[in-house]
């Protein structure tokens, strides 16, 4: 992530140079009140005070201009930052949630938004202008040294007590922000289960567990508020007499004759710009702790390596192999040394008892989860071996449970990828949901909601059934196609069957209906994670009916 910031070195100089133009006008000001105090009312000329005075109203106007143009380069920086980590940020939130060892990452894209927007504010760039401190003690320093070292003073306490109070509220300001997360986080499932809490009236016990979470989350903030405003008052409560300071030894200086009158307002007006990074430093120092806290958050989950580029494979048949696979979850072995072989065209169907592994095989299948042990390969390579977006075309999955993105019906069934009307009816009449879509209110432009529930479950099993079947899929994955469908729709999920198997692709499929797999020319039965039977499916059916009778024989 480092490397992307600093491709943006370019615009940081050039918010310096126009703080260093902005700067430098703004010398004019001090100046102005020099030549005014110690010349122009001396000399009654009416002619230079117009002619000052016109000059010093340009110098404003172009600090100005300046500024604005600033302010377009600082959000043009934040928004290329964006841009530029978007595609790494999602990825990565993307990897995590698929992923075998979660870690709960959620907050990917609202952490690139804080930061978006302290570059584009310029909340964490006020270090540009503590160059211009130096440069402005300097100049107090040339207009009588008593000023410079009283300046100095001030600016060392008033610099310590800002450390400090970043330091406190770095510490609080996280703590508030983790219980806040923590609290939205149950908010958040208390409306995924909103249906549940309604039916059993747990709305009072789960307002009340929120409340708990919400009041330790006000506790905390309070507590950093109270930091910061005490904090804030103390260093207002510094600027003031540093600069009280000053002029008093403006005065005093005065009356041995060694400064003019002009020299002690120039002094006043010098200070008070000196301490503007430190006064826009405090204001935004929450922002900039949150900032700071959600780029550590980046780099720590984000992933912003470039991977090399994989060789594009040709175009698979549909064989599909897995060898000696294992896998672990949760320090668990949930899959233990399974292997199976599939000709292309062939169907597996996979069987077992509830929680034996059988979803966890699909996933490795597919790639989503990586084996501990073992391969499995797609004519011949490694599924790690095929570039992503190429491999994604010749695959098909349908999950357990069928879910649905907002977007129109057609976009879910076309995976968001450009719009194929021809593709889009055919995987639909594949699926046997075409005449079902087109009885929808707006067919197949019928929008899905952010839930992606406003349909019923059945029709949106089949139309992920018709996203698994989109393109051409050389090795189609069904979960337990058939959950919350009826007789119709087990129908369709058969036709769909004899579909994948005239066009020769490859399919595994899960399912405990007998009429489901009986026709599947290989079975798999698992248990508690391992192979109990395996081969063609008229040698496991018979197995299985030799099995019930001799324990049938024996009174089991």
């Amino acid at each position: 992530m480092q490397h992307i910031i600093k491709s943006w070195v370019k615009y940081f100089i050039i918010v310096g140079v126009f703080g260093l133009c902005m700067n430098l006008i703004y010398l004019a000001l001090p100046i102005y009140m020099m030549v005014i105090y110690d010349k122009v009312l001396f000399s009654f000329s009416t002619a230079s005070l117009s002619t000052l005075a016109a000059g010093i109203m340009i110098s404003l106007v172009i600090v100005a201009l300046i500024d604005y143009f600033r302010a377009r380069v600082l959000g043009q920086t934040g928004n290329n930052l964006a841009q530029r980590m978007m595609p790494y940020v999602f990825k990565s939130m993307q990897a995590d949630a698929a992923g075998i060892k979660r870690s709960g990452y959620t907050r990917g894209l609202l952490d690139l938004e804080l930061l978006r927007d302290a570059f584009a504010r310029g909340h964490i760039l006020n270090f540009l202008d503590l160059p211009w401190v130096l440069v402005y003690l300097a100049v107090l320093y040339l207009i009588h040294p008593l000023l410079g070292f009283v300046s100095i003073g001030g600016v060392f306490l008033i610099t310590l007590f800002q450390l400090l109070l970043k330091r406190i509220e770095t510490k609080r300001y996280t703590v508030a922000d983790v219980t806040f997360h923590a609290g939205a986080d149950f908010a958040g499932n208390c409306l995924r289960h909103a249906q549940l809490i309604s039916g059993m009236r747990m709305f009072s016990a789960a307002m009340e567990q929120y409340r708990i979470r919400y009041e330790k989350t006000l506790a905390a903030r309070s507590e950093a508020d109270a930091f910061h405003s005490a904090f804030g008052a103390v260093i207002r409560l510094l600027q003031m007499a540093v600069m009280t300071a000053v002029f008093t030894a403006g005065a005093f200086v005065f009356f041995s004759h060694g400064i003019t009158q002009g020299g002690i307002f120039a002094g006043v007006m010098i200070i008070a710009r000196l301490f503007y990074p430190f006064e826009r430093s405090l204001l935004n120092m929450k922002t900039a702790v949150e900032a700071v806290a959600a780029y550590k958050r980046l780099k720590q989950f984000v992933n912003t390596r470039e991977s090399n580029p994989k060789l594009s494979l040709p175009a698979p048949e549909g064989r599909v192999s897995a060898e000696a696979v294992s896998l672990s979850l949760d320090a668990r072995t949930v899959l233990y040394n399974i292997s199976l072989a599939l000709e292309p065209g062939e169907t597996l169907g996979v069987f077992g008892p509830s929680a034996s592994g059988k979803t966890c095989l699909c996933k490795v299948l597919l790639g989503i989860w990586p084996p501990l042990t073992g391969k499995v390969r797609l004519d011949g390579a490694e599924l790690s071996h095929w570039p992503e977006e190429e491999l994604g075309q010749y695959l098909g999955y349908m999950p357990q449970t069928p879910e649905l993105f907002p977007g129109t019906v057609a976009e879910n069934i076309s995976r968001f990828e450009v719009m194929d009307s021809e593709k889009i009816v055919k995987a639909a009449q594949k699926a046997g949901v075409h005449e079902m879509i087109l009885k929808l209110p707006q067919g197949y432009e019928t929008r899905i909601d952010q839930t992606g529930k406003n349909l019923a479950a059945g029709p949106r099993q089949l139309i992920s059934l018709a996203r698994a079947l989109y393109g051409d899929p050389k090795f189609v994955v069904l979960d337990e196609p058939h959950t919350h469908l009826d007789d119709l729709g087990l129908r369709m999920v058969l036709t769909a069957l004899k579909h994948l198997k005239q066009e020769n692709v490859t399919t595994v499929m899960v399912s405990d209906r007998p009429n489901l797999i009986v026709n599947m020319d290989k079975l798999l039965m698992i248990k508690e994670g391992q192979t109990a039977m395996y081969g063609p499916a008229k040698e496991v059916l018979n197995q299985l009916a030799n099995n019930k009778q001799s324990q049938q024989a024996a009174g089991v």
